[in-house]
């Protein structure tokens, strides 16, 4: 009976183990990626990192199965490519990346900056943060296979276990859970008995006591979860509260997006009015519009009336009292009726800004605070609406003043839709019809999934164009698209009107909670003064003016919606049916294919270089190309190989292997001898043809496993070196000659 040789049994052993290694750090890898929908939601991403990751995971295994050097960054290479072909395709010159590339993902990592430290988890699935999420998993890939390539490795893959699995803990403030942790563990300890197995005799004889601690540590960590207290979130800012939305120093236009995505519900008031309809409560009104971002105004010498001062004779006017109860509010800006008259029953020093009628204090806040309000409700009738003319004088330069440089799309679109409109009131009334009845949609997530979340200038043409957004977009469009019409625009900021809970003496209670957060456009009408409309669909009410011959009752406005919101979940729920254009990133059908044609060349790369290869030494028929094949093929069919073998020694091998046609062989070895070491180097006859005998007795002798091996993942591409045969042969014996 011919023995194996323990060496060869050594290897077979060792590479089979690593190969198992790798599987089970892959389980590990999507099993802890799964504890990252506390931070994510959505399934999208998970399957985007999934795949990306297993692209590189199976990048690396195929690298190391042929030997090849510089794993690690192949594969980061790789895994490049990868992300740019599902993030940025059109950036590539068809698979090679251009400068534009690097900028695209540079520019998508930024933006995941801004989402990771403005949101709250768990965030939407935007592209940025998918991004962000595919490249590190793929990286850690990268290093748990750098990490496996070293024979003590146990304890480092463990630590980098430990690692990914506390981190959406640490994001998000939940308790891991136990079973994510028992799972890994487990595998973890597989890994460990596996890495003991290979480090010899001494580690045979610790294997154990380290399986036995490594047990005990896996139930003292299951435990430990269910014993102790929660985790605090302590990595980012998504697991802390937002920063207030109102107050001193606070542009509530760049914290209104992220108030209105926090995932709790609190209720800021309550209120009980005399006003025919439900307010909406003014905090800030914001003028100065840069180009990228709305800001707050302050009062000017020459601003316009507002108020009782600006409405002309003729206009029917009512004061009503609205009587407002502080809950869970803490802000240093007054939420009240416009246009403000008076205010009673606060406390502390609050003083009234005359530009916008907003009340603001500089040492106290709402906290506990239960005040009533005196406001205008200002009634003019639609005749009277469309027969002002409003002229821009100083006192309205502000109010229409724009960037120099604006998208065309935004005028363009502004004037198409009020193409028919003869008067100012007509032209308002078409805008505010074109956003809030046309085709656009309410949707909070989709301007951060696509990437033009914010109110700048080309925020808004971006958003014109996608047509979903909330209320800053539709506020925002609404307001620029007037100013580039001459019609003066500004933004207010504060709550709509909030949900009837209640009755108390005869009058509707209203709830407002933190999803009434809203924006809304505010348009400037000479002699009756700032008047609302309201373009974001399904929110709150539009403005009702009287038509001729209409009882006033009867009349809301063009095709206005109800006043009072559909439920307390406010702008959340009110769309809640209707379709998004983008709810979250959709890159799992592009990983998908990207994944499979990187599987495919992944596979088929080998075996076309190895093809190629032998082709050219074939066609070049001289006798070294030709015993190097010789050599390379017997290399791939796991014949074992050393530098230091001489073309006799070799042949002499070979020789020992069934089926092997002796008679080519030993002609192709006399050519090789003859053209290496006679002073004649010519030869008779046809080597190639020799060399294709020999080869196809090699292949013929070899197992199909074998012969698969060799063509998929032929080793002879890692270089000319010696090799060991990876599996044991009856052929290769003990004490053999040659």
């Amino acid at each position: 009976m011919l023995r194996a040789d323990p060496s060869t049994r050594r290897t077979t052993r060792t590479n089979r183990d690593t190969w198992l290694d790798h599987v089970i750090i892959a389980i590990a890898f999507a099993v802890l990626l799964s504890g990252f929908r506390s931070v994510i939601s959505g399934n999208d991403w998970w399957i985007t990192t999934i795949l990306v990751a297993m692209l590189t995971g199976l990048t690396c295994a195929v690298l190391r199965a042929v030997s090849v050097r510089w794993v690690a960054p192949i594969a980061i290479v790789v895994e490049l490519l990868a992300l740019a072909w599902v993030f940025v395709p059109d950036t590539l010159i068809v698979i090679v990346p251009t400068l534009d590339t690097f900028q695209g993902l540079g520019s998508l990592a930024s933006a995941a900056k801004t989402i990771i430290v403005g949101e709250q988890a768990p965030v939407v699935a935007a592209e940025p943060v998918v991004l962000v999420m595919a490249s590190s998993f793929g990286l850690l890939v990268v290093v748990a296979d750098s990490l496996l390539a070293r024979r003590r490795a146990a304890a480092t893959v463990g630590a980098l276990l430990l690692a990914v699995f506390v981190t959406p803990a640490l994001i998000s403030g939940d308790t891991p859970s136990v079973w994510l942790f028992a799972t890994v563990a487990a595998l973890w300890l597989v890994i460990l008995r596996s890495r003991t197995a290979l480090g010899g005799s001494l580690a045979q004889r610790g294997r154990g006591p380290a399986l036995v601690l490594g047990s005990a540590a896996l139930a003292a960590a299951v435990a430990f979860p269910i014993l102790s207290p929660d985790v605090s979130a302590v990595a980012t800012s998504w697991g802390k509260p937002p920063p207030a939305v109102f107050g001193r120093g606070i542009n509530p236009m760049l914290e209104l997006g992220q108030n209105l995505r926090r995932n709790g519900t609190a209720t800021a008031l309550t209120y009980t009015t005399g006003l025919s309809e439900a307010p909406y409560l003014k905090v800030a009104t914001l003028r100065d519009f840069t180009g990228r971002t709305w800001k707050p105004g302050s009062t000017k010498r020459f601003d316009a009336a507002e108020g009782e001062f600006a409405v002309k004779d003729g206009i029917k006017t009512e004061k009503a009292l609205t009587t407002i109860a502080i809950r869970q509010l803490r802000t240093t800006m007054l939420p009240v009726p416009y246009p403000l008259y008076e205010v009673a029953g606060l406390e502390g020093t609050w003083s009234r800004e005359r530009f916008g009628l907003t009340m603001g204090s500089t040492d106290s806040d709402t906290r506990g605070q239960t005040y009533s309000v005196t406001s205008l409700d200002i009634q003019p009738t639609a005749q009277q609406m469309r027969a002002i003319r409003t002229d821009i004088g100083l006192q309205l330069q502000e109010e229409v003043k724009l960037p120099d440089k604006i998208p065309a799309a935004i005028e363009e679109t502004a004037r198409e839709v009020t193409a028919d409109a003869t008067n100012q009131y007509d032209k308002v009334i078409a805008l505010q019809n074109f956003l809030r009845n046309g085709a656009f949609t309410y949707s909070e997530t989709a301007p951060v999934a696509d990437g033009y979340d914010g109110n700048g200038v080309e925020v808004i043409a971006e958003f014109l164009q996608r047509r979903a957004g909330y209320c800053v977009h539709f506020s925002s469009a609404m307001a620029v698209m007037a100013r580039t019409l001459d019609i003066p625009s500004r933004i207010a900021v504060g709550y709509a009107p909030g949900t009837v809970t209640g009755v108390r003496d005869d009058r509707n209670v209203y709830e407002v909670t933190s999803d009434d957060l809203h924006a809304w456009t505010e348009i400037y009408f000479t002699g009756v003064g700032w008047v609302r409309f309201e373009p974001t669909p399904g929110v709150g009410s539009t403005p009702g003016f009287v038509e001729p011959g209409v009882p006033s009752s009867d009349v809301s406005s063009e095709d206005a919606p109800p006043v009072d919101r559909p439920s307390v979940r406010g702008e959340n729920d009110a769309v809640a049916a209707a379709p998004t254009t983008s709810e979250a990133s959709r890159t799992a059908p592009r990983t998908a294919l990207t994944t499979l044609a990187g599987l495919i060349v992944l596979m088929s790369a080998p075996a076309l270089i190895r093809g190629a290869r032998r082709r050219w030494r074939l066609a070049r028929a001289e006798v070294d190309p030709l015993w190097r094949e010789l050599e390379d093929t017997a290399i791939d069919l796991g014949v074992r190989f050393s530098v230091a073998d001489t073309p006799r020694g070799f042949s002499r091998r070979l020789h020992d292997r069934s089926g092997v046609d002796h008679e080519a062989l030993d002609r192709l070895l006399d050519r090789i001898e003859r053209a290496r070491f006679a002073r004649s180097s010519g030869v008779d006859g046809d080597g190639a043809g020799d060399l294709r005998i020999v080869i196809a007795s090699l292949r013929a002798g070899a197992s199909a496993r074998q012969r698969w091996r060799a063509t998929l993942l032929p080793r002879s591409l890692a270089g000319r070196r010696s090799h060991a045969a990876p599996a044991p042969l009856a052929t290769d014996v003990v004490g053999r000659t040659g």
